[in-house]
């Protein structure tokens, strides 16, 4: 197999970045010269401006290790952080007699809990990633509504939501000639992680070349493994990638930011008012 010409990372970037290496046009680049090198005389008459790569992704296993976790350099175990209060219901009630009176104190609401992923630097398919980043233990615990998983599917920002149910069913006693305010808070947990995770990719990519003048007719089939189709860039090293017998490795670093709520609490205030 011809080795693919030297390219900078920013060439292989979909977006432009030199940490996001386009696998895509990896893939595009090795197939046409495989075409350049192998195509017949017929082959060669067409216009390359009517030449279609298609690129069939079926036959490419993706697998990802547990991802790293750290605020800064420091392990996430070792840090707390403040919780942020949001006041979900409020509620008055005013007592204008001389008896102590009983009121009911109930609602439902609902917050949203969010996730956002950031890649900063790995492998994407124009503009896909294929992630699956496993959620930190300790969100996961908080039942902050986020699956065991986060799938990140385009390069920017993902962002995942889930809806998360709060109730309150409680008796108010307010003493005579008083006011109380009755307030449903939910404490809100704001984290923010950086993460690192080491992911293989083995197995085939299957390039289908067309001729889009004479209706997407079939000229040929190229297909070859995708540990020799990285080998074949001769800097792919330093864009990141090591290979050993059939299996890519590479890096995939970026940042999360958690936003749930993680506690309910009633809060009451009272304070006299004027007789009349």
């Amino acid at each position: 197999m011809p080795t693919i010409d030297p390219l900078n990372t920013t060439n292989l970037s979909g977006i432009g970045s030199k940490e996001l290496i386009d696998l895509e046009v990896i893939v595009l680049n090795w197939a046409k010269q495989i075409f350049d090198v192998t195509k017949t005389k017929a082959e060669a008459k067409i216009n390359k401006k009517f030449l279609q790569y298609n690129i069939n992704w079926s036959h490419l296993f993706n697998e990802s290790l547990e991802p790293i976790y750290t605020i800064g350099s420091a392990d996430v175990r070792n840090i707390r952080q403040s919780k942020d209060e949001q006041s979900l219901f409020k509620s008055t009630f005013t007592n204008t007699t001389e008896r102590e009176q009983e009121y009911s104190f109930k609602t439902e609401r609902s917050t949203r809990s969010a996730a956002t992923v950031v890649v900063e630097k790995g492998v994407c398919r124009g503009v896909e990633m294929a992630l699956k980043l496993k959620t930190p233990g300790e969100i996961v615990e908080a039942n902050a509504g986020f699956n065991t998983e986060l799938t990140v599917i385009n390069i920017g920002e993902n962002t995942i939501e889930e809806e998360l149910g709060w109730g309150v069913d409680s008796t108010v006693r307010v003493p005579p000639f008083c006011e109380t305010v009755a307030e449903l808070i939910i404490l809100e947990d704001r984290q923010t992680r950086k993460f690192s995770i080491e992911s293989h990719m083995s197995g085939r990519i299957i390039v289908t070349v067309t001729n889009i003048k004479d209706n997407n007719s079939l000229i040929t089939i190229i297909e070859g493994k995708i540990a020799d189709i990285i080998r074949g860039i001769t800097n792919y090293s330093s864009l990141g990638f090591t290979v050993q017998n059939d299996v890519v490795s590479y890096m995939t670093k970026g940042i999360c930011k958690f936003k749930y709520g993680v506690e309910q609490k009633v809060k009451i205030t009272e304070h006299p008012i004027r007789k009349y």
